[in-house]
């Protein structure tokens, strides 16, 4: 059969008119056409610039095509609604028809869901189609470079095809207390059912867990990360000898010995305890492996892993647990490309841990949030205090010593009525929820604290109101209603497929034109003149960078000059502000804290720590706050990051008037493009440790003092404790080598940027146009005018000019 006239006028009118005898010889008309399938498209156009297009406009097409079998029933219902005169919820739902089982609706919620999984699905596919295309043409030229001898071309183009592949996770950090709902919110949005263990009366989880993609094969994951055996020596030694601080402490401890050896333990000394019969499930943990767990069902391995993160007031003593020498876990979910391929969902408690290790990797997850998630139940998120101290209690790990740029608070379980006798339960809910949403926003405009280190804007603070039940069955709210699929796209548009896939493939396009660019023929004077102007430009650009970093530099100094007068005055009062209510005068505190380099990690679950480093630069942070959040803010574009934004060399400039350069000015923009990306990413980094180097300072400068007071005993040893650590921050000025050493550090930043524009722009300079060409290379001209047309493409939805558009017709000897 013959392509039908639709199909002939399709692609004429789509420009696409070159491929109508392809479709004419595989006999598809318009039924066909619209049921065409990634792998057909694929099959019919092998050209990617035409298949990008086809694909877009085909996707398009079939979208409008389709049409909900329901919605003129949702018009007949919503205008019977308006006759009657009923009132109708602010959200749109479908009503129940005569005849139609609740079970028939909630198979239609599920159809629905597949569908939008499928059409999302489908666009990453398309993307990583393109991606996977160019990565083997990357693959073939570096296989094809390792072919050749090495000269500083062929081995620069090696690392950079090497280190295309870049994989920068973005951290969730989900906190809430047991019972909260964080496990039935994380299954839900995985739409997995038994993923995480949840519910179970007297049961907790105690242990971090990161749940990612498993991008490798179908299989559901756990790598199981231990403390160390000396960790474990030593968390079991006071617990021997019964040093326990108090009650509380005391029940922890006797809740992780029970977990792991059960009624064993009595009697036994440390030694005894550490005998192999106890650990001969989990041999890793002595030779410092991870435990590796793989099942075929999320099912299975949640009931595999059971034992390694949940705490049971009523399990049985005879059955162990492993949870107590558990630093980490992590959870690998098939078929989650889509939200997790680039994004780790973390749970994490709401405090940190007595055991140093997993303390510090709390402390680095947090520190690392991109977004932090509060999951409250709904009938106490405006009343439950522990929610809003988890943030103040970390506010100084995700603001200024972290890089969180939102939060969500989550309220769950709407579902949950009680006893409402109200007939309309689905109206109900919804105004319940839009009561709470408002009560929650009022609560975070009080919270000062957190203002001052956020813009807070509304981007910034959302609320949602969810309820994982009614997201699987649908028994009284719709999918929508349930705010689940809100948070999914929260995830996907952090996950950013789109964007990863694009700056690989406009690597590779570089790479290519520089590959191009050097086989053609030589012209060295159009390369000496382009490159006098592009290393004038870099001077200026450095100059001017240089200049603008002397300003953070003078505001921190006058700054932390007020700071340093405001810390002497009040250093002997933050010193004993630390024995505040403590029982015995605080002498085991402040031992503790003495012990310990300044920090004191209570064993309670819902004890603060107290860090005497932090505490004594608490006056230095309070006047440099306003300061930090201006020039190095999380959730906007701060004023060093513009700088760097915007150094350009502006190469674009340069084409119209070296046509015959075109090709390396390319390569020299893609390269400028990755090292400002790179450059952001450090500033992040090194922003986090600028903050921490008041504390950090003063915690080297106290050291020797911290030891020589945890030696003191017998009377009046607490007085000379705290008189001890007054008189050496005295003598030592703490405060003023504290200030000297946070403007050391803004130095190293400016330089940092200065040198790494000027050293990786230089290079990029003289290979592409102080290196003699070598028609050695590999010919990629086919390759090239195939990723050109995508780079086209891709950029042509967000800017029509990024390159100029031209092929190559082959290399010039």
């Amino acid at each position: 059969m013959a392509s039908s006239d639709f199909v002939r006028d399709t692609l004429t009118k789509w420009k696409l008119s070159n491929l109508i005898k392809i479709f004419e010889d595989q006999e598809i008309n318009e039924e066909s056409f619209l049921l065409l399938t990634e792998r057909d498209i694929e099959c019919l156009i092998p050209t990617i610039g035409p298949r990008i297009i086809f694909r877009n406009k085909h996707n398009l097409l079939v979208k409008k095509q389709q049409t909900p079998s329901n919605v003129e029933n949702t018009k007949v219902a919503k205008s019977s609604s308006a006759v009657s005169g009923k009132n109708m919820p602010s959200t749109s739902r479908t009503t129940t028809l005569p005849g139609k089982r609740k079970s028939d609706l909630t198979d239609a919620h599920k159809q629905s869901k597949k569908q939008t999984h499928h059409a999302t699905s489908g666009t990453i596919a398309s993307l990583d189609s393109e991606k996977n295309t160019v990565k083997k043409v990357m693959e073939s030229v570096r296989s094809k470079l390792d072919e050749m001898p090495s000269t500083k071309l062929t081995v620069f183009l090696r690392d950079k095809i090497k280190t295309l592949e870049k994989d920068r996770k973005q951290i969730v950090g989900v906190f809430g207390k047991t019972g909260s709902g964080k496990s039935s919110l994380i299954n839900a949005i995985l739409d997995e059912t038994k993923l995480l263990p949840s519910g179970g009366q007297g049961a907790c989880t105690t242990v971090m867990i990161q749940v990612e993609a498993n991008m490798t094969d179908d299989q559901y994951i756990a790598e199981i990360e231990f403390i160390t055996v000396e960790d474990w020596t030593n968390e079991l030694w006071p617990i021997v000898d019964k040093e326990h601080d108090d009650e509380e402490d005391c029940i922890n401890d006797n809740e992780k010995i029970t977990a792991l050896y059960g009624n064993d333990a009595y009697g036994k000394d440390v030694e005894e305890l550490m005998d192999r019969k106890y650990f001969s499930k989990v041999p890793e943990f002595f030779v410092s492996h991870k435990k590796l767990i793989s099942c075929n069902t999320a099912e299975e391995l949640s009931e595999e892993i059971t034992d390694f993160t949940r705490s049971d007031t009523e399990c049985d003593p005879s059955i162990r647990k492993y949870w107590p020498l558990v630093k980490c876990l992590t959870i690998k979910v098939p078929n989650s490309k889509e939200l997790l391929e680039h994004v780790v969902l973390v749970d994490l408690p709401g405090n940190g841990d007595c055991n140093k290790s997993r303390d510090e990797m709390w402390k680095s997850f947090v520190g690392n949030c991109s977004a932090v998630w509060i999951v409250s139940d709904i009938s106490r998120a405006t009343s439950e205090k522990e929610a809003w101290d988890i943030l103040h209690n970390t506010i100084s790990l995700l603001g200024p010593g972290g890089e969180c740029r939102s939060i969500r608070f989550i309220c769950t379980k709407t579902d949950d009525i009680g006893d409402v006798e109200n007939a309309d339960k689905h109206n109900w809910i919804l105004t319940r929820n839009e009561s709470t949403k408002k009560k929650v926003k009022e609560t975070f405009n009080k919270q000062k604290e957190l203002k001052k280190h956020f813009s807070c804007g509304e981007e910034f603070f959302q609320v949602f109101t969810v309820s994982s039940t009614e997201y699987r069955m649908g028994n009284i709210l719709e999918q929508e209603e349930t705010e689940i699929p809100k948070l999914k796209k929260f995830l996907r548009n952090l996950n950013d497929h789109s964007t990863r896939c694009s700056d690989y493939i406009s690597g590779a396009y570089g790479i290519l034109s520089l590959i191009q660019g050097a086989k053609s023929s030589d012209m060295t004077s159009s390369k000496e003149d382009v490159c006098k102007v592009l290393e004038q430009r870099l001077k200026e650009k450095l100059e001017s960078i240089g200049q603008y970093m002397e300003k953070p530099y003078k505001d921190f100094d006058q700054c932390l000059l007020q700071g340093v007068q405001k810390s002497e005055e009040s250093c002997e009062k933050l010193i004993n502000e630390v024995l505040r209510g403590k029982k015995h005068g605080g002498f085991q505190v402040m031992k503790s804290i003495c012990v310990h380099d300044g920090v004191y990690k209570p064993k309670g679950k819902n004890k603060k720590e107290i860090n005497m480093n932090e505490r004594l630069a608490s006056r230095m942070r309070q006047c440099i706050d306003e300061s930090f959040t201006f020039f190095f803010p999380n959730d906007k574009c701060g004023p060093i990051k513009a700088e760097i934004e915007n150094f350009t060399l502006d190469t674009n400039s340069l084409f119209g008037e070296n046509q015959s350069m075109s090709l390396h000015l390319t390569f020299l923009k893609t390269e400028e493009k990755e090292l400002k990306a790179k450059l952001v990413f450090d500033l992040i980094t090194k922003k986090k440790e600028i903050y921490f180097t008041l504390s950090n300072s003063i915690k080297d400068s106290m050291k020797v003092s911290y030891r020589r007071a945890a030696a003191y005993k017998g009377l009046e040893s607490l007085k000379k404790m705290t008189e001890e650590l007054h008189q050496h921050a005295k003598k030592e000025h703490i405060f003023e080598k504290a200030k000297d050493d946070m403007l050391d550090q803004l130095t190293k930043l400016k330089d940092h940027i200065v040198m790494q524009l000027m050293f990786k722009i230089q290079e990029s300079l003289e290979i592409s146009l102080k290196t003699p060409n070598s028609s050695l290379l590999p010919d990629v001209t086919e390759d090239y005018n195939k990723i050109k047309e995508l780079m086209n493409m891709l950029d042509s939805q967000t800017n029509p000019t990024a390159f100029p558009t031209h092929s190559v017709q082959g290399p010039t000897y």
